[in-house]
């Protein structure tokens, strides 16, 4: 469904569909960021939305490097540096030299890590669930698909530029 759109900028046009998708997406992340709001108190995992993401790299991924950690979140090396750094202080991942490149540290999530970001998830998708019950399995299942690959078209597309912007192209 196309919404008719004034311009922000007379002349400059937008396209529509574009338009009511990045809305879309938008108060998508509004919601659920609500939900993270809502368990970000005592007693619950009281993880940073940062600190998580470092962390589900780690467990889907096994342990790396920082260096790679930031490359996948789309972040600088020294921001993932001392988040890990926070992260080892609190118990949630640890460090040990690189066998390759005892200049390097490789990292890798600790058991309470582990069980701070499931207990995290946990309450999100509990919560999640809850939220969304006039959804069947099957409904979520597809909007999930649509949603990574929408996912992965924007990342393919901002590679592309970044990599046409560091070679010139």
């Amino acid at each position: 469904m196309q919404l008719a759109q004034q311009p922000l900028v007379p002349g400059v046009e937008r396209d529509a569909s574009a338009q009511e998708l990045m809305e879309g997406v938008s108060a998508l992340i509004r919601a659920v960021r609500c939900i993270e709001h809502k368990h970000l108190m005592p007693g619950t995992s009281n993880l940073r939305r940062a600190d998580a993401s470092v962390l589900k790299v780690l467990m889907t991924d096994g342990e790396q490097r920082g260096k790679e950690i930031a490359a996948k979140l789309g972040v600088d090396a020294s921001v993932v540096s001392r988040q890990l750094t926070a992260l080892e202080a609190d118990g949630l991942v640890s460090r040990r030299p690189d066998p390759a490149d005892a200049r390097v540290g490789l990292v890798r999530v600790s058991d309470d890590g582990k069980a701070r970001l499931e207990a995290m998830y946990s309450a999100y998708t509990k919560q999640l669930r809850s939220a969304l019950a006039d959804f069947d399995d099957d409904a979520l299942g597809e909007a999930a698909g649509v949603l990574k690959r929408l996912a992965r078209a924007v990342t393919e597309a901002a590679d592309s530029v970044r990599r046409s912007h560091t070679t010139g192209d």
